[in-house]
């Protein structure tokens, strides 16, 4: 982080209310260095809502009027996964320090493009990956920091998501090109992974998917992929979001498991150590189209009786407030702004590649061959 990047008092602006843009404006009420708080969506009457919550100082449906005061310096974007390219543009030209939900972009040219930019301006961009925060990772970080399993050899890890979080995510972007299950969700599994092992290159892939359940919207099932990496590790990740809306899991499960040359590390993150049978609904961990519930998930949904209560990644909601991972997540990057502190957060730069991978699995799965990754992962920019 560049020194000039600190800051004495937060100016926040956030710019998407949704469920996670909710959660971090009322940390950002919380935290006592956030001096001001603006708030943006294109629903006015949501940022509206909000704004009132919190008592923020201003809000509005227009990115470009709250980023025009000059109280901001720090920018939260929290907007859907296809609608991070101009407000982040917007930010990097006025030299704000920003926090992204992942993705930077799910177009390849618009993240490198962004990417440069952030790089070209020093400005300090971290992403919303939030699984890096919870205690179970740290603790294995830790331990593959001080050596304890040898130099790791291979890596095998599993995603899974129940439909109805797919079709929250398909129903909302209107460009359905790269929104899959490996770059829209298998993208925290990878950055996990990745994380948990260190500086690595990949040097190519081999992958299959399948489409039998959601290849009508253009979109993947699941996607299996073996990636090579240039110190010899191997990775091999599965991940799928095409369980049915009735599967415990709220959101997100997944099992790591680590190989080294002194020892092995397994992870099981299925979230089945606390279980809730009811006789009244459980509702998945996101919040879903009403449409959508009622005319493509049918009674299986309504039938949702049993839930997996730590699945939601993020946290949960508990007398009112929301604890967890993104708690910390979020007043890390307030301390971060203040001190400068190094913290676990993805950098920008690891979000692009981390995009590019999961963009290069794609590839590989739709051409059926093993794709031969260049040295600089922006050169991908040839094969999209």
């Amino acid at each position: 982080m560049c020194n000039n990047n600190l800051k004495t008092k937060i100016g926040l602006a956030i710019i998407g209310c949704g469920d996670i843009g909710r959660a971090r404006a009322q940390f950002a009420r919380m935290y006592p260095a956030v001096e001001w708080i603006g708030i943006c969506d294109i629903n006015l009457e949501l940022a509206k809502s909000l704004a009132d919550e919190i008592q923020a100082d201003f809000f509005t449906s227009d990115a470009s009027e709250l980023l025009s005061f000059p109280e901001v310096n720090a920018v939260i974007i929290a907007t859907n996964e296809t609608a991070h390219y101009t407000p982040v543009l917007l930010a990097i030209e006025r030299n704000l320090s920003l926090f992204i939900e992942k993705p930077l972009a799910v177009d390849f040219y618009q993240s490198k493009e962004l990417l440069n930019k952030i790089i070209s301006a020093e400005i300090d961009a971290v992403m919303g990956y939030t699984q890096r925060f919870r205690q179970r990772f740290l603790v294995v970080k830790e331990k593959l920091v001080n050596n304890q399993i040898g130099a790791v050899t291979s890596i095998s890890a599993r995603g899974l998501l129940n439909r109805t979080i797919a079709n929250m995510v398909l129903s909302r972007a209107n460009d359905h090109t790269n929104i899959t299950p490996m770059v829209t969700s298998g993208t925290h599994m990878l950055d996990m992974c990745l994380w948990l092992i260190g500086e690595c290159k990949p040097r190519n892939i081999f992958a299959r998917s399948t489409d039998k359940v959601f290849g009508f919207s253009g979109s993947k099932d699941t996607t299996t992929a073996i990636i090579e990496f240039e110190n010899d590790i191997l990775l091999s990740m599965n991940h799928s979001w095409a369980a049915p809306e009735n599967w415990p899991g709220g959101v997100y499960g997944m099992q790591i498991g680590l190989i080294g040359t002194d020892g092995m590390i397994e992870i099981d993150d299925m979230h089945k150590d606390v279980i809730l049978a009811s006789n009244h609904y459980q509702p998945p961990g996101y919040k879903h189209n009403s449409t959508t519930t009622n005319e493509k998930l049918g009674t299986s949904l309504r039938s949702r009786n049993v839930d997996f209560l730590t699945s939601i990644p993020f946290g949960q909601r508990s007398q009112s407030e929301m604890w967890g991972p993104i708690r910390e997540e979020t007043f890390s990057w307030f301390h971060r702004l203040i001190t400068g502190a190094k913290t676990p957060h993805t950098t920008a730069r690891e979000g692009h590649e981390n995009l590019a991978i999961c963009l290069a699995i794609d590839l590989a799965a739709k051409t059926g061959r093993i794709l031969e990754l260049p040295e600089n992962l922006n050169d991908l920019e040839s094969y999209f």
